[in-house]
C-alpha cells in the first residue's frame, strides 16, 4: 500500500471516532444526568422518611412544657383566675417618675391567680382560692410584692400610667411571676403545685 493510501485509511479510521462520539456522546449525557437524578430523590425520599420517624419523639417536648405554667402566660390566657386581695394591696401610694413627689398616685391591686395541681392540670378558681399552701405563701410574700408594685409605679410616668395601662399591667405581672411565684417551692416532690399571676387588676386608681 502506498504513502498515500495509509494517509486515506488512516484518515478515514480517525472519522469513524469522531462520528462515534458525537452519536453516543448526548446519549452518555442523558444516562448520567438521569443516574444524578435518581440518586437525589432516592436521597430525598429516605431522609423525608427519617424526619417523619423522629418527628413525634421531637414533638413531645413543647406539648409536655405547655402543661407548665410560664411566666409570660401565653397559655391558659383564657382561664378564669381566683382575684387574691389583701388590705396591704388596698391602698398603695406611690410618686410618679417626674413628679419631683409633689404628685402622687393611690392604687388598690387584686392579683387574679391560676393554679395547677400536682398532676399539672388546671384548678379551677375556688380551688385556688381554698388552697392552704397558696395562702400561706402568697400572704408570707405579700411584703415584696408590694414594693415591687410600688417601684413600677414610681418608676413610670403619669401618661403612662393613664395611657398605656394594659402594657404596664402586662410588666407588672410578668414582674412578680418572675421575682415572687416563680420563686416559691410550691409543695412536695410527690405533690408539685404551681401558683403564678394571671393578671394585674386595679380595683382603684387616684391621681393627684
Amino acid at each position: 500500500m502506498s504513502e498515500e493510501e495509509e494517509a486515506v485509511a488512516e484518515g478515514g479510521g480517525g472519522g469513524g471516532g469522531g462520528s462515534a462520539l458525537k452519536k453516543y456522546g448526548p446519549l452518555a449525557a442523558i444516562v448520567l444526568l438521569a443516574q444524578v437524578v435518581l440518586a437525589w430523590v432516592l436521597l430525598t425520599v429516605t431522609v423525608g422518611d427519617k424526619l417523619s420517624q423522629d418527628q413525634p419523639e421531637s414533638d413531645l417536648l413543647p406539648q409536655e412544657q405547655q402543661q407548665a405554667p410560664t411566666e409570660e402566660g401565653e397559655e391558659d390566657s383564657d382561664a378564669l383566675p381566683y382575684f387574691y386581695t389583701n388590705e396591704m394591696l388596698d391602698k398603695i401610694t406611690a410618686n410618679p417618675a417626674g413628679t419631683n413627689a409633689q404628685r402622687y398616685v393611690v392604687a388598690g391591686v387584686q392579683l387574679g391567680l391560676i393554679g395547677y395541681d400536682g398532676d399539672g392540670n388546671l384548678m379551677k378558681p375556688q380551688e385556688v382560692a381554698i388552697d392552704a399552701e397558696m395562702n400561706l405563701k402568697v400572704g408570707a410574700s405579700l411584703g415584696l410584692i408590694k414594693s415591687l408594685i410600688l417601684n413600677a409605679l414610681s418608676t413610670k410616668y403619669i401618661d403612662q400610667i393613664e395611657n398605656e395601662r394594659p402594657e404596664f399591667l402586662l410588666e407588672l405581672k410578668n414582674e412578680l411571676n418572675r421575682k415572687v411565684f416563680n420563686r416559691i417551692p410550691w409543695g412536695e416532690d410527690e405533690d408539685q403545685k404551681a401558683f403564678r399571676v394571671q393578671e394585674v387588676i386595679f380595683t382603684t386608681m387616684v391621681i393627684q
